[in-house]
C-alpha cells in the first residue's frame, strides 16, 4: 500500500526516479516532469490539482523531494535485504531516518554593512540559533520560525568565529581569545587559546565545558564556563592532522573533523580512538561541518551535501545531497528536538525535522 501511494510516480506509473516536489507540493519523476516541461514551452501544469509553475531553465532547478528519495532507499534496502538499523545499529528491527524541511530563512538584516559571512551555528536548549557573522563582527539569535530574538554587535578587534552555547550562555572564539556573552549582551574575554591559529572551532558538553579545537596540534582543550583549563584530550598515536570542527556526543566522545586527512575521527575522552571514517563512497571526502543528534548519530557537510555516520563513525549514507540547487551548506547544528539546522555562507537557513521510519512499514 505504502509502494502504491507513495513510491510511484502518478504520471508513468513506476517507482520514482529521481523525484522532484513542485510548489504544489505534488511530486513526479524528473524525466516525467522534462517531457511536461517541454510540451508546456516552460510552463507545468500538475496533473493532480492543475496548478501550473513556471520553471526556469530546466527540471534540475525543481527541489529534489528528500522525503520520498529517503523512502526509496528504504524500500531498497528492504527489497535487498541488506538494511542495517540507522538508529542503534544492532536491534533486530530496522530503521531508517529521513529529512523532511519544514522551514527555510534568510537572516540577513537591512542594517548590515557587508554580505554575511556566517562562521558560527549553534542552538539553544530551548531550540533558538544563534549564528556568528564575521564579516558585519556581529553574533545573532533566531527563534525557528526565523523572528530575530536578538543580536549582540562585536568590536572589529574580536570579531567572531565560531559559536556555541553552554548552559545558556553564548561563547565564540576570535582569533586567539575566547569570549563570552552574559544577559546584558556585555562581551567578556575569558581566555587565551593555545597556539597562533586564525580561527578556533568550538563546541560545548551539557553546560560543562567548552571544547576548542586545536589544529595542526590534533589536540582539543577544554575551558569550564569561567574560562580555566580543565583537560587537553588528544587521540592516541595520532599525527600529521589539522582538527577543524568538533562535537561532542551524549557519551562525551568527541567527533572532529580534520582538514589534513582529509577524515573524521571519533575518540573518547581518554584518547582512545575508535574510528576514523575517510570515505563516502566514491569521490574525494572533504568533511567540514559537523554536529551529532539527540540519538548521537553525526551529519557532517561535505562537498556540497550532508552525510550520515553511525554513532560509532562508520559512514551510512548521504542524508541530504544539494547538487541540482544554488543552496550550497556550509555549517550544520542539530537542536534537542530532533531538527538538523543547516546555513551556507549568506545566512540562509536550512531547518530539517529528523524522522525515524521502521522496515517493516514496507511489506
Amino acid at each position: 500500500m505504502i509502494e502504491e501511494e507513495f513510491l510511484k510516480c502518478k504520471i508513468c506509473f513506476e517507482l520514482y526516479k529521481t523525484p522532484r516536489i513542485l510548489p504544489c507540493l505534488h511530486s513526479y519523476c524528473e524525466q516525467c516532469l522534462a517531457k511536461m516541461l517541454e510540451k508546456g514551452q516552460g510552463t507545468i501544469c500538475c496533473p493532480e490539482c492543475r496548478t501550473k509553475t513556471y520553471v526556469q531553465g530546466n527540471v534540475s532547478n525543481i527541489k529534489t523531494n528528500f522525503y520520498i528519495k529517503g523512502l526509496l532507499d528504504l524500500f531498497e534496502s528492504k527489497r535487498n535485504k541488506d538494511a542495517v538499523c540507522s538508529v542503534c545499529q544492532s536491534c533486530s528491527d530496522t530503521f531508517i531516518q529521513l529529512p523532511t524541511l519544514v522551514r527555510s530563512f534568510d537572516t540577513e538584516d537591512m542594517e548590515d554593512e557587508f554580505d554575511q559571512n556566517i562562521t558560527g551555528i549553534a542552538s539553544f536548549e530551548n531550540g533558538d540559533i544563534v549564528i556568528a557573522d564575521e564579516s558585519n563582527s556581529i553574533v545573532k539569535e533566531f527563534r525557528q520560525n526565523g523572528k530575530t530574538v536578538g543580536d549582540t554587535s562585536v568590536s572589529e578587534e574580536c570579531c567572531p568565529c565560531s559559536v556555541t552555547v553552554c548552559g545558556d550562555t553564548v561563547y565564540f572564539s576570535s582569533t586567539t581569545k575566547l569570549y563570552k556573552i552574559t544577559g546584558d549582551s556585555d562581551i567578556i574575554q575569558i581566555n587565551n587559546l593555545r597556539g597562533s591559529q586564525t580561527s578556533y572551532p568550538i563546541a560545548s558538553y551539557k553546560g560543562k565545558y567548552i571544547a576548542v579545537s586545536e589544529g595542526a596540534a590534533c589536540t582539543l582543550s577544554l575551558y569550564d564556563p569561567k574560562g580555566s583549563l580543565v583537560d587537553r584530550v588528544k587521540p592516541h598515536g595520532y599525527h600529521g592532522g589539522k582538527f577543524m570542527f568538533l562535537a561532542v556526543n551524549s557519551r562525551e566522545e568527541f567527533i572532529v573533523t580534520d582538514s589534513a586527512k582529509k577524515c573524521i575521527v571519533l575518540f573518547t575522552k581518554t584518547g582512545e580512538i575508535i574510528n576514523v571514517c575517510s570515505s563516502a563512497g566514491s569521490g574525494k571526502f572533504v568533511p567540514f561541518s559537523v554536529c551529532v543528534d539527540h540519538r548521537d548519530n553525526i551529519y557532517a557537510v561535505e562537498s556540497g551535501r550532508i552525510i550520515q555516520l553511525s554513532p560509532k563513525g562508520e559512514f551510512q549514507r548521504v542524508f541530504v545531497d544539494f547538487k541540482d540547487e544554488t543552496f550550497r551548506p556550509k555549517l550544520i547544528t542539530a537542536d534537542a528536538f530532533g531538527h538538523l539546522i543547516v546555513t551556507d555562507k549568506e545566512g540562509s537557513i536550512r531547518l530539517y525535522k529528523i524522522k525515524t521510519f521502521s522496515i517493516r512499514m514496507i511489506e
